[in-house]
């Protein structure tokens, strides 16, 4: 018999269906902080199913395969409908979301064969692709980054995959008095009530932080390396163009990006953004947090 476990994160509820014999605990562990008791319908359900052989789960023709490193998000065409995929290689899809047409009852199929080493990384990406689509209309984003807290609120940081947000987050952590980390990879904003609040989620990257928690986002600072420790307000244009590639959004779908773009620009018009150009050590902490709390 199946078993629906109910979840929260940022104030959007989802349901995850799973088999009879499946743990929650076991391939749901960062999700049980977020556990939820609400009995209103969900934004979205995504269903577990185990497939005996993957290949008969026909999600269409590949138009693309994202990303430089896994994991691989495929994007399958059928007959005018959008399916997906996650790997942890190019070579093939590891399992298959087979979404409903309006992305609010969903399939993930995961090879039997192989489930003790898919069902948790299958569950997360598809996950994170729902949420992500189903949340964007409703001035909500998540973003790539990492966040710390700090006298109450939360300060993110943004730059390219290698750029040092982790390393800027523990440099604060080291040098900086009340700070805590938020989230490491995948945090959530959301503007609720003229307010940019910042949440964390069970998307954390490598690292294991899953907080249920949330405060007023303060500031959002791009990084980029330099041999020297310089920090600079943007004006709105920069503030757009830094934080809009750093969100998470099915580009090709016109309404979410329409969306995308909207709440972008209430963010930049609630919190002030940042360029710092740094090195990775202490005195680049402090020259960052000097500005941004000043």
């Amino acid at each position: 018999m199946e078993k629906t476990f109910k979840y929260d994160v940022a104030g959007h509820l989802f349901e995850v269906i799973l088999p009879d014999g499946i743990s929650a605990d076991d391939f749901l562990g960062p999700y049980i902080p977020f556990s939820s008791g609400r009995e209103d319908e969900p934004l979205f359900r995504l269903r577990l199913e185990y497939s005996a052989d993957l290949k008969n789960t026909v999600p269409g023709t590949v138009r693309e395969c994202l990303n430089d490193e896994a994991p691989y998000f495929w994007i399958f065409d059928k007959d005018g409908k959008f399916n997906f995929g996650f790997s942890y290689t190019r070579s093939h899809p590891d399992c298959i979301l087979i979404p409903s047409d309006d992305f609010r009852d969903n399939v993930v199929y995961v090879p039997a064969a192989r489930k003790e080493r898919l069902t948790e990384f299958s569950l997360s990406n598809a996950l994170m692709l729902l949420y992500t689509f189903c949340t964007t209309p409703f001035d909500t984003l998540m973003v790539h980054a990492s966040v710390i807290k700090h006298n109450g609120g939360g300060y993110m940081f943004l730059g390219r995959s290698g750029t040092g947000k982790s390393t800027h987050s523990r440099l604060w952590l080291e040098n900086i008095d009340d700070t805590e980390l938020l989230n490491d990879d995948n945090p959530v904003i959301r503007v609720t009530d003229g307010e940019a609040v910042i949440y964390g989620t069970p998307w954390s990257g490598k690292t294991p932080c899953y907080k249920n928690e949330s405060l007023p986002l303060k500031a959002v600072v791009r990084l980029s390396q330099a041999p020297y420790n310089k920090i600079v307000r943007n004006m709105p244009l920069q503030a757009y163009a830094s934080l809009m590639p750093s969100c998470s959004c099915m580009r090709w779908d016109r309404s979410s990006t329409d969306a995308l773009h909207k709440t972008v620009e209430k963010v930049i018009s609630r919190v002030a953004c940042w360029h710092l150009e740094c090195l990775p050590d202490a005195d680049a902490a402090l020259t960052c947090h000097s500005a941004v709390t000043r």
